[in-house]
């Protein structure tokens, strides 16, 4: 049973993330630019939806977040 629900919420998001890409696509096209592009990368970032993540500031997440993630398994 929890595979079924696992499945249905998995094809829900990826049907709510098509029909937003589609939608993103039609307004950007319609109103502002001939040539939308939902998702694009380049060498120091990539843009999905007019937001730009950059690859440095990427690392520096995973860099902190190492500081705070435990690296051995301890059962206390």
């Amino acid at each position: 049973m929890k595979k079924k629900i696992t499945a249905i919420f998995l094809c829900a998001a990826v049907v709510l993330l098509a029909g937003t890409g589609v939608a993103y696509k039609n307004t950007k096209t319609f109103g502002f630019d001939e040539n939308a592009k939902v998702f694009s990368y380049d060498e120091e970032k990539f843009s999905f939806m007019d937001y730009d993540i950059y690859y440095e500031s990427i690392e520096n997440f995973i860099d902190k977040a190492k500081t705070v993630i435990p690296t051995e398994n301890r059962l206390v």
